[in-house]
């Protein structure tokens, strides 16, 4: 079943039409029930169109192709933490550290925060 059907049936379970014969539910069925209308609702809301989240290969791909840095917005990993404290702690400056892990000014003003190495991000007193 592709996506889009699987949403058209719930958005006419979630509007109190069977999706199969088009008649309206019985106000007894369980799918009239407020909290079930909630929670169908919710699911349709909350997929926006897309069944599965961008790989962090396809969002590098849009980084680079809107301007940004290749890996702006993606997770820090435990081992790019490490490095960054040991490069910022040796010396390496902020635009230095943001080429090299291609992230933003920002992202590394913030992590850097984070492992409070900096006071708060975007420090006048930075390199």
């Amino acid at each position: 079943m592709e996506f889009t059907e699987a949403k058209n049936l719930v958005s006419a379970l979630a509007n109190g039409t069977d999706p199969v014969t088009g008649e309206i539910l019985p106000a007894k069925s369980p799918y009239n029930e407020p909290t079930v209308i909630r929670a169908l609702f919710t699911v349709l809301n909350s997929s926006n169109g897309k069944a599965t989240r961008k790989s962090p290969e396809e969002k590098m791909e849009e980084n680079l192709a809107a301007g940004r840095p290749r890996n702006a917005g993606l997770p820090w990993t435990d081992d790019l933490r490490v490095e960054l404290a040991e490069k910022f702690q040796g010396g390496t400056t902020l635009q230095e550290l943001a080429r090299h892990f291609e992230r933003t000014n920002g992202a590394i003003l913030s992590e850097l925060a984070r492992q409070g190495l900096v006071d708060r991000p975007g420090a006048s007193e930075m390199r």
